[in-house]
């Protein structure tokens, strides 16, 4: 899938499930004329398309295809609804990924409500980072304003000063991860509580990072 193109758009019906090899995949809020902000992150821990899971036909989300494009695969609605009610311990596991995701989604509610702006992008940029193949995070200023509906501007500020204190590197398009530890400790608390819920209840991913 191309760079930043919209693979489900909301209301429109699912026929896959889409779970990423390589790539990210933003979940972003149908806003109307407003700008629609991001809600969670997918990479290769999981997959979109859930919904027809629990019987809702329509995703409530634009799925869009991040920066460096998406490798996915991919299986017809049809056939996996066959599968899990076949075995329910696959649909367990599918709805564990989907409960993390419930979770990340109540942190970025969170984060955008009380967060300034330089916390919100720490967490994003680690967001990015554990879904990372090879570590370099393949996203504009742009994009990142986009995300967390900000100015572009104010991207700028921010990713200089993480830059001055040797936490990231950062070009027009894609950012370097120095210090992780320390980028952690800007995020502070709105980042990590759903990343330990996967490592504890899916698979240990994030563990590794």
């Amino acid at each position: 899938m191309a760079p930043r193109v919209i693979i489900v758009r909301a209301g429109q019906p699912i026929e896959f499930l889409d779970f990423p090899e390589s790539g990210i995949l933003s979940i972003n809020s149908d806003a109307g004329a407003r700008p629609a902000c991001l809600t969670a992150l997918v990479g290769r821990e999981g997959y979109v398309g859930w919904s027809a899971l629990m019987d809702v036909g329509r995703s409530p989300y634009h799925i869009r295809a991040g920066g460096q494009g998406v490798r996915c695969l991919r299986i017809e609605i049809s056939r996996m609804l066959r599968l899990v009610n076949e075995r329910p311990s696959l649909r367990a596991s599918l709805l564990r990924f989907v409960h993390s995701v419930m979770i990340q989604m109540n942190a970025t509610i969170v984060s955008s409500k009380t967060d300034p702006i330089e916390r919100r992008l720490a967490r994003l940029i680690l967001m990015h980072h554990d879904r990372a193949n090879d570590g370099d995070i393949c996203v504009t200023h742009q994009d990142l304003a986009d995300m967390l509906v900000v100015r572009r501007a104010s991207i700028t500020d921010a990713l200089h000063v993480m830059e001055g204190n040797q936490l990231i590197g950062s070009s027009r398009s894609r950012l370097v991860m120095r210090n992780r530890p320390g980028l952690c400790l800007v995020a502070g608390d709105g980042y990590g509580v759903a990343e330990e819920h996967y490592s504890q209840y899916v698979a240990p991913l994030f563990a590794t990072r």
